[in-house]
């Protein structure tokens, strides 16, 4: 199961790489937006999401699902492997013994 989410999460972050990489960034438009009058477009309000920029929202979401659920998995397995090598039975520890010291003499 683990190596199936791992196999995900790489695909997913590679497509994520991807789409962010095709879409248009907000400052795309800053060389024509002085002078042309489409410095609304620049400083105000986008619109509406564009497809690609839905699909990459999406896939973030599913990027962090997944990252959160590797990240589980992983947990229950070390915190299982701990809890199953502590022994089961107390024992006492051993006396300590000190050696008799020989007084210090001038």
């Amino acid at each position: 199961m683990l190596t199936l989410m791992v196999i995900l999460q790489i695909i997913l972050g590679v497509l994520l790489v991807g789409l962010i990489l095709l879409q248009k960034g907000k400052g795309a438009e800053m060389g024509v937006a002085f002078g042309t009058g489409a410095a609304d477009t620049l400083f105000g309000p986008t619109g509406a999401m564009s497809l690609l920029a839905k699909i990459t929202w999406g896939l973030a979401f599913v990027f962090m699902l997944n990252s959160i659920g590797i990240s589980y998995i992983i947990y229950k397995s070390n915190t299982s492997s701990i809890t199953s090598n502590m022994p089961t039975t107390q024992t006492s520890p051993a006396p300590i013994s000190n050696p008799k010291t020989k007084p210090i003499t001038k």
